[in-house]
């Protein structure tokens, strides 16, 4: 299997505030928007995304962002039939497919049937439907009959295979997938999804324990101690760096860091606190902070010393600064505009360029 289609269409209003300015699929989860999650999962596949709500933020975000090759479909219709007669429309002939929606989050380690897992031939001879088993679904599927019966253990989750495009040649642009589905009288094999998460609620989403990392990192907390794994090349190449400055300021002598007990991957003591930033402190408070992160900075700067880089310190400073911002020049409003001036009127801001 080589192609992947998303349903990232719809207003995602069960979310709320959530997607006020973005599509859901750009919802972060786990310091990751939830599309990017089926990125990192299958790294090598093609994917055709769906978009019609905030359609302009989800190009210009996976033109900056996105590692994978991908097309985007601007959905033509409503509900969940929208956009898919599009998609596989891109699909070669006789090419097998996963049809899946983007608030799911696969488990890493989910296995795929005989024929679509990567390695084999190509030439499944069997569609499957995917199986919540771990969260409520409005539809369920059982015994080769759909129902609109709300199911934890046999619901439709939103994940389909084909063997081929031809199987759903005939899916309108309006409407209801899953409705369309039963009217057709399709048949699937089963396979269950044990250990995928959905996030199509407020609720639900709200449930998640926010730990703060960057994305290309996933952290693990156990019992005392704090575990840093890099995820993909770019947290690599940073964990490396990383590993050795920690290295390097123990043999320095360093008492003011936590306790290191690996580096592969890094395993720290666990500091019982918050950022500081979620704290709400007096000045003195703030002074008493400041004065002894500078006093541990002074420490380590005197033990060893190296001759000034400017070119190295423009690089790090400035130019990086430079490029990062270049970066997603296209995600800030009014960014390419030399000037820009803001005039305040009757209570009211308006905007001169």
């Amino acid at each position: 299997m080589n192609y992947i289609i998303v349903q990232a269409g719809g207003r995602g209003t069960r979310l709320e505030y959530l997607t006020r300015n973005k599509p859901k699929a750009l919802v972060p989860v786990n310091n990751l928007p939830m599309l990017f999650h089926l990125f990192r999962k299958y790294q090598d596949k093609h994917f055709i995304i769906i978009a019609d709500y905030k359609k302009e933020v989800m190009k210009e975000y996976l033109q900056v962002f996105a590692d994978v090759k991908y097309q985007i479909v601007e959905a033509r219709g409503n509900g969940t039939c929208a956009g898919i007669k599009q998609a596989i429309h891109l699909l070669p002939e006789k090419e097998p497919f996963l049809l899946i929606w983007s608030d799911l989050l696969l488990p890493m380690d989910l296995k795929l049937p005989s024929g679509y897992e990567d390695g084999e031939y190509s030439n499944p001879t069997e569609d499957y439907i995917g199986i919540s088993q771990s969260f409520p679904c409005r539809w369920s599927y059982f015994a080769g009959r759909f129902e609109e019966k709300k199911s934890y253990d046999h619901g439709v989750a939103g994940f389909f295979l084909f063997t081929d495009k031809e199987k759903i040649k005939a899916v309108p642009e309006n409407g209801e997938l899953v409705r369309w589905m039963q009217k057709s009288k399709l048949k699937f094999c089963e396979i269950g999804l044990d250990g995928t998460k959905e996030f199509g609620l407020l609720e639900e989403y709200s449930r998640l324990e926010q730990n703060k990392c960057r994305p290309f990192n996933r952290i693990t907390i156990r019992a005392d101690r704090f575990i840093k794994e890099a995820v993909d090349k770019h947290g690599r190449k940073l964990a490396k760096r990383e590993r050795e400055w920690y290295k390097k300021a123990g043999e320095l002598g360093i008492t003011a860091l936590p306790k290191i007990y690996g580096t592969e991957p890094l395993e720290m003591e666990l500091i019982q606190g918050k950022n500081i930033y979620e704290y709400q402190l007096s000045y003195e408070e703030k002074k008493k902070v400041l004065k002894k992160l500078v006093e541990t900075l002074q420490i380590l700067h005197s033990k060893e010393q190296v001759p000034a880089d400017l070119s190295a310190c423009r690089e790090v400073y400035l130019n990086k600064t430079f490029y990062r911002v270049d970066k997603i020049r296209n995600l800030l409003p009014f960014a390419n505009e030399k000037i820009l001036w803001l005039m305040e009127k009757d209570a009211g801001m308006y905007f001169f360029i």
